[in-house]
């Protein structure tokens, strides 16, 4: 805000703009101005002179209050800014990633769809026997007789790490740019 918007803004809460008054301001940083007359509104807000509003403004924003309610307001007001850039970039960043991880989705697809039955039947076969366990059990008794059958999502799902290309060279460069 500049010296002549707060002059204006005080003008149009009826304060009057005596000489002594504009000699005073013009001397007064106008960080402190401004963090005084933030001040004065919010506790006028709060106070709510019903008479007499004007001189009321007046006299409390030399007092120390103003300038700390101001202060702790122009901080508040700060940090919610710089709080919701956060919030931003992180939507940006997730929106990012998520449209890699579809282009990555794909490019895999589109690998998967190109392998011929016993290529798929190798990569499901020896991905599942390295992970082991229950996933190799739940897969074999389940996919592997049926791979051309299985949806897209499952695929992916189940056979993710398995399925070549394993990253996208972009993807690691823009992810870092986000960050």
């Amino acid at each position: 805000m500049t010296r002549q918007e707060l002059y204006k803004s005080m003008e149009r809460e009826k304060i009057i703009m005596s000489d002594r008054l504009r000699k005073r301001l013009d001397q007064t940083d106008l960080s402190e101005l401004h963090a005084r007359w933030i001040g004065v509104l919010d506790l006028a807000n709060e106070h709510k002179p019903l008479k007499r509003r004007a001189d009321w403004l007046a006299k409390i924003f030399w007092n120390s209050t103003a300038l700390t309610v101001g202060e702790d307001e122009l901080a508040r007001q700060e940090a919610e800014k710089k709080r919701i850039a956060e919030q931003q970039a992180e939507l940006k960043r997730k929106k990012l990633e998520e449209e890699l991880r579809q282009q990555l989705s794909e490019k895999k697809l589109a690998f998967w769809h190109s392998c011929s039955s016993a290529e798929q039947l190798e990569i499901a076969g020896n991905y599942s026997r390295s992970i082991g366990g229950f996933f190799q059990e739940f897969v074999e008794k389940n996919y592997l007789n049926d791979l051309a059958n299985m949806s897209d999502n499952s695929v992916l799902m189940f056979f993710w790490s398995a399925i070549p290309p394993f990253s996208l060279a972009k993807e690691t460069e823009v992810i870092k740019e986000a960050a």
